[in-house]
């Protein structure tokens, strides 16, 4: 199991804004690109970014379910889709830690919902970053075949593939040991943190699905890429 803590980020200036324009449906006012900028200062002051992740090996996969060599088992039609033909599967969580949950609580809490607005937004792209940083670490170790290759990566409460299957991902992860766990609704907390997976195996092999929003029909889906 790797943990990776005080991870250094490559942290675009104008992070937020794509995810925030989409949001508001448009153009952002000026008082709205000032607010962008006061708060992606906050936020980004206020990120502890932190990752854990650990590999299993694949036993098989018959119909929905996929059968690690652990006894772990996942169910639902696209993860099965998702490593089908993979050999090796990384389990991973990330975080950007409790304190940038507590920003935005504490701008929600004194009634400033625009800023807490544009602040989950804000946040939400920089944890998306930290996912495709970490997700780049994880293919370069795991890549180390000739002839390998990745998956895209697939996160329980994605379409077909039931926010349930967290209990199973964290049997798999410790996430306390980067300071996240569950609540009784299967929601990770802090909540600016993503768990997942990535297939490994022969690119002849491995499913070639781009990313897991090809397999979702909600083409207006603000996240949506």
């Amino acid at each position: 199991m790797i943990i990776l803590e005080n991870i250094k980020l490559e942290i675009p200036e104008e992070t937020g804004r794509d995810f925030l324009t989409k949001l508001m449906g448009g153009r952002l006012n000026p008082q709205i690109e000032k607010l962008l900028a006061d708060k992606s200062e906050i936020c980004i002051d206020n990120i502890e970014p932190k990752a854990i992740y650990s590999n299993y090996e694949i036993e098989k996969v018959t119909g929905d379910c996929v059968y690690f060599k652990s006894g772990n088992i996942f169910t639902g039609p696209n993860i099965s889709k998702i490593l089908t033909g993979s050999e090796v599967s990384t389990i991973f969580i990330t975080t950007l830690g409790s304190k940038t949950d507590k920003i935005i609580k504490d701008t929600g809490d004194s009634g400033d919902m625009l800023s807490t607005i544009i602040m989950d937004a804000i946040t939400t792209e920089l944890l998306g970053i930290l996912g495709n940083h970490v997700g780049e670490i994880i293919k370069k170790e795991n890549i180390r075949e000739k002839g390998w290759g990745s998956t895209c990566t697939y996160s329980p409460g994605q379409y077909k593939w039931t926010i349930e299957e967290q209990k199973e991902i964290f049997s798999m992860v410790d996430g306390n040991k980067i300071g996240v766990e569950l609540n009784k609704s299967y929601l990770m907390v802090p909540f600016k943190s993503i768990s997942g997976v990535y297939g490994f195996g022969s690119i002849d092999r491995i499913d070639k699905t781009r990313v897991a929003c090809d397999l979702c029909p909600r083409e207006n889906c603000i996240g949506r890429r």
